[in-house]
């Protein structure tokens, strides 16, 4: 019986455990638990890339140097942020897809949220 180089072993092993596992689809989390800071009207450190599993939970904070509401699309989620002010959300990820959060008046995406089946 023909040996298998140690190197090409670890390698085929690698790929099954990658493939076994849903391609990595263990690193979204259950839970989300995110910060946003806008500042002049723009989030602070340009728009995030958020991640969450289904049937997990979502805690978002949006701190704003600017007076707007913060809409979550998709969930249809509204609330307005005073100058200064903080807007919190809370909510079950129940609708798998992507979603914007924008400040709703200025027309600026501030995040763009991902629910993963």
């Amino acid at each position: 019986m023909p040996r298998i180089p140690r190197a090409a072993l670890a390698a085929l092993l690698a790929v099954t455990a990658v493939l076994a596992g849903g391609g990595g689809s263990s690193s979204t989390p259950s839970k989300l638990n995110a910060t946003i800071t806008v500042e002049n009207g723009k989030p602070k450190g340009g728009v995030q890339n958020l991640k969450v599993k289904k049937g997990g939970s979502v805690h978002l904070v949006v701190t704003s140097d600017t007076a707007d509401e913060i809409h979550i699309h998709g969930y249809d989620l509204h609330k307005d942020v005073a100058k200064g002010g903080t807007a919190t959300f809370d909510f079950p990820a129940k609708i798998d897809g992507g979603f914007v959060i924008e400040l709703e008046n200025a027309k600026e995406t501030l995040a763009n949220l991902a629910v993963e089946p």
